[in-house]
């Protein structure tokens, strides 16, 4: 097996990235993605705004894993819709695009039941800032 390549998604991966965040979901005890909350699932071209982006693991031609940068408030950005497998290159490449893109800070929210996503995160920087939701993960750039 090789390893993943972290790129760019493409619009026909959107049915392995709304399937990857789903069994993410489902796994932690949470309810499927809605069509209504959750139309980026749907249509992945929403992530062509400014100061957003989507990527895909891709491993031996199939999509393994995904992670997507947001906008969030105050020179915030906001990773969403991290699941599946290489979640240490997918932060990575989110880090890369956030702090590029002139974000100050990333924030998250991990659910509880997501262990390989916590450490993942973990190794990354995130921490739980003191005075927040401790689902709420944050980590500095500047």
């Amino acid at each position: 097996m090789s390893d993943a390549m972290v790129r760019p998604a493409a619009p026909g991966d959107a049915e392995e990235v709304r399937s990857l965040v789903t069994r993410a979901l489902l796994t932690a005890g949470f309810p499927p993605p809605d069509a209504d909350l959750d139309a980026d699932l749907l249509d992945l071209s929403y992530y062509n705004g400014p100061g957003r982006s989507v990527w895909v693991a891709e491993r031996d031609g199939f999509v393994v894993g995904c992670a997507a940068i947001d906008v969030g408030e105050a020179r915030t950005a906001v990773l969403r819709r991290l699941a599946g497998g290489s979640l240490g290159a997918l932060v990575k490449e989110a880090l890369r695009f956030a702090a590029a893109e002139g974000y100050r800070a990333v924030e998250t929210v991990l659910p509880p039941g997501l262990p390989g996503t916590a450490d993942t995160l973990g190794r990354a920087g995130f921490e739980a800032p003191s005075d927040a939701n401790p689902m709420l993960l944050r980590l500095d750039l500047s």
